[in-house]
């Protein structure tokens, strides 16, 4: 059955990375990239539209709103311009507004799609998108798969170890209440131990990732990380692979919370969220998750006020 995927902020870094690894690694038959700014989409689509010549069949074109129609999936990357802040959720208000422009495309055009956002601040925004949308939770992914990845990269170091050889998982808040999972740490599928002085490095070192890009006075970019890990979502969405994997769901109960949007391991399929699977954590570990949780329910009564607007 051919796949057609849809990007929203398609011409900028994020949006463009996604794009690219979609095409190359043959993932969907029609790709639709819609962006505002028309030159520099143009420019990306015939840039990676030659890039895979001769590598994949894949129909990769600029589109509009209406374009949206007949999606199976919808990345949407889009949201508020740079700037510098000292947290994710910083952002929120003013992404509200784009969110809210989105879900109502999303509804008018393509209301069976499976929608990823990945505009931070991904948890409380997966909200948004549900109440201005409509969708029901299941076919709901916000975008966190950078926070494991960070974590296994940081924790081979420490091992001094291949990244290839760990594993390890991630929950709560895709942001400072992020919970690193430790208990989760493999190494070829064996538990690997670390002392406590390497945790707190760790755990500081994958909280300060923002901040440390920000001294760099560059700008914030995790476009290439993204796009492989948006890639991985799509290819678990295609039936490519099985793997549970961890995305920002809605939760009805699971993990003793309901009613906040946060990272958890689920396994999907084409409709969306085939199961939200239950992970066996530590007590310390469930103490600070009912931290993210909390965390979260206080955003989510700020933004109320937002969401009745």
């Amino acid at each position: 059955m051919p796949i057609k995927i849809a990007i929203l902020g398609a011409a900028g870094t994020l949006g463009s990375c996604t794009a690219y690894r979609l095409a190359v690694d043959g993932l969907a038959d029609e790709l639709v990239m819609i962006d505002v700014n028309r030159n520099m989409l143009k420019s990306h689509v015939w840039d990676i539209e030659t890039a895979v010549t001769g590598m994949q069949d894949i129909n990769i074109r600029e589109g509009d709103d209406e374009d949206l129609a007949d999606s199976d999936i919808v990345i949407n990357n889009a949201g508020a311009p740079w700037r510098v802040v000292a947290s994710r959720m910083e952002k929120l208000h003013e992404n509200m507004t784009i969110i809210k422009d989105i879900a109502h495309k999303i509804k008018t055009f393509c209301p069976g799609a499976v929608v990823i956002t990945s505009t931070n601040p991904v948890d409380p925004l997966n909200i948004a998108m549900q109440r201005y949308s409509g969708l029901d939770r299941q076919k709901l992914l916000g975008y966190t798969l950078n926070d494991c990845t960070r974590f296994k990269c940081l924790a081979a170091k420490a091992l001094n170890s291949s990244s290839t050889r760990v594993q390890g998982t991630v929950i709560g808040e895709h942001g400072n209440h992020a919970v690193l999972l430790f208990s989760t740490l493999r190494i070829d599928g064996h538990p690997a131990e670390l002392d406590d002085a390497t945790k707190t490095q760790i755990r500081s070192d994958h909280q300060n990732v923002l901040k440390n890009s920000i001294r760099l006075g560059t700008g914030w970019t995790s476009g290439w990380t993204s796009s492989v890990g948006l890639a991985t979502i799509v290819s678990a969405l295609t039936g490519r692979t099985g793997d549970p994997l961890p995305c920002s769901v809605i939760l009805e109960g699971e993990y003793g919370a309901s009613g906040i949007s946060m990272s958890v391991p689920v396994k999907l399929e084409p409709e969306g969220i085939k199961e939200i699977v239950a992970l066996d954590i530590r007590p310390d570990e469930k103490k600070e998750l009912d931290n993210s949780i909390a965390y979260l329910q206080e955003i989510n009564e700020k933004m109320n006020a937002y969401l009745d607007e």
